[in-house]
C-alpha cells in the first residue's frame, strides 16, 4: 500500500469527465475500488457515494468528505459553426485559450479546442468559443464542458503530477487509500467515506450529507494553494511540505457570508496524529474560498468540522500540479487519527 496504489487510482480518476451535476461516471469507478474495504455502500438522493466501515453498535460517525466534481464550463449557444460557452466556476479565461476540451453531449463526448486569438491580426481575448469542426452541431445549450488535457509527470520518480481534475480527484484517491489501510482494523467509531457531488457550485452534496447523516465529526479532504513565484512569500504552502490543517475559511456566497473556524479539539487531535506518525504539516487560514467542511458546518453548526488540504499549483486550470508524497502523508495522517478516535 502507499504511493503505488495512490498513483494508480489518481491517474485513473483524473481521466474521467465529471463536472458538477454529472459525477456518476466517477462514482461508478470509485464504487468498484472501495467496495472490498467497507461494510455498507449506497448512493444517496443527491448522488453522493457513501461507503461506511462500521464500528461498534451505537458508535458515533466520522464523515471523511472528498468531492468528485471538477471545474467546468457550459454551452450557451451553437452558431456560426462554433460552440459558445461560459464558466460554471471561477476559471481565468486566459488559461482556456487554445486548450483541448470535451463537450459532454447527449450523443457522447465531442472533442474541441478553445479559440486562441491571433497575434498576427492583433486579436485579443475578449470573446471565447470552441471549434469542434462539423461535430459542433451535436452540442446543445446546457451541455457541460471540461478540459481534455493529458496527465504528465514532472519528475523521474513519478510523484509530481500535472493534470486536469486534480481538484479534487486527489482527495478521492486519498480516501480510497485510507479505506484500504483501515479495512482490517477494529475501530471505535463508524467511518463514512463520503465521495460528494457539486462542491464546486456550493458544497451541495456535503450539505445533504450533513442533513441526512448528521455525523459527529466531518473532515473534508481537498486541494489548497501551493506557493509560486508570483504569489510571493506567505501565500500558499509549498508543494512537498506535508498536508495542511486549515483553521479558518470564508467566502461570500449569494446568501451572505459563509465562514467557520475549525473545531479546536479536532485540530489538536490531528496535530497529535501528525506528531505520532512523524508527518510534517502546516496550519493556514483562507479567505475567499470554501471546502465541503464549510458547507457541512453551515448546514449544522453542531457538527465538529475541519478541512485538510493538499497544496497544488495552477488552481482551477487545465494542468494543476500535485505532489503524491503529500497525498500519501495525508492518508497516513487520517489513518492514525481514525485509529485513535474515540
Amino acid at each position: 500500500m502507499g504511493i503505488t496504489e495512490l498513483r494508480r487510482d489518481l491517474l485513473e480518476l483524473v481521466r474521467i469527465p465529471g463536472p458538477s451535476g454529472f459525477e456518476q461516471p466517477v462514482a461508478e469507478v470509485i464504487r468498484k475500488k472501495v467496495e472490498p474495504y467497507i461494510s455498507t455502500i449506497q448512493v444517496d438522493g443527491m448522488g453522493n457515494l457513501l461507503a461506511t466501515k462500521k464500528g461498534p453498535e451505537g458508535a458515533p460517525t466520522l464523515a471523511l468528505l472528498a468531492h468528485m466534481d471538477e471545474i467546468s464550463m457550459v454551452t450557451t449557444d451553437v452558431r456560426d459553426g462554433f460552440v459558445w460557452f461560459d464558466f460554471v466556476v471561477d476559471i481565468n479565461p486566459a488559461v482556456t485559450s487554445g486548450q483541448p476540451v470535451l463537450i459532454l453531449t447527449d450523443k457522447g463526448p465531442v472533442p474541441g479546442v478553445v479559440r486562441s486569438p491571433s497575434t498576427h491580426l492583433g486579436q485579443t481575448l475578449n470573446r471565447l468559443w470552441i471549434d469542434a469542426g462539423p461535430r459542433c452541431s451535436q452540442a446543445e445549450p446546457g451541455d457541460p464542458i471540461v478540459f481534455d488535457t493529458t496527465p504528465r509527470w514532472l519528475n523521474d520518480e513519478e510523484t509530481l503530477l500535472a493534470s486536469r481534475a486534480v481538484d479534487n480527484r486527489q482527495g478521492c484517491a486519498i480516501l480510497l487509500e485510507t479505506a484500504r489501510r483501515v479495512a482490517d482494523v477494529d475501530l471505535d467509531v463508524n467511518v463514512m467515506f463520503a465521495f460528494t457531488v457539486q462542491e464546486e457550485i456550493g458544497c451541495r452534496g456535503a450539505r445533504y450529507v450533513a442533513k441526512t447523516v448528521h455525523p459527529k465529526w466531518a473532515i473534508s479532504i481537498d486541494t489548497g494553494y501551493g506557493g509560486d513565484p508570483e504569489a510571493g512569500p506567505g501565500v500558499g504552502v509549498p508543494l512537498g511540505t506535508g498536508p495542511v490543517i486549515r483553521r479558518f475559511e470564508s467566502v461570500k456566497p449569494l446568501r451572505g457570508m459563509l465562514l467557520f473556524f475549525a473545531d479546536p479539539l479536532l485540530v489538536a487531535e490531528l496535530k497529535e496524529s501528525a506528531q505520532r506518525a512523524g508527518i510534517p504539516y502546516s496550519l493556514d487560514v483562507r479567505f475567499g474560498l470554501f471546502t465541503d467542511a464549510a458547507g457541512v458546518y453551515d448546514e449544522w453548526s453542531d457538527i465538529k468540522c475541519v478541512s485538510i488540504t493538499v497544496p497544488r499549483r495552477n488552481s482551477h486550470s487545465p494542468y494543476e500540479v500535485v505532489d503524491l508524497n503529500t497525498m500519501e502523508q495525508t492518508a497516513s495522517l487520517l489513518t492514525d487519527f481514525i485509529q485513535n478516535l474515540r
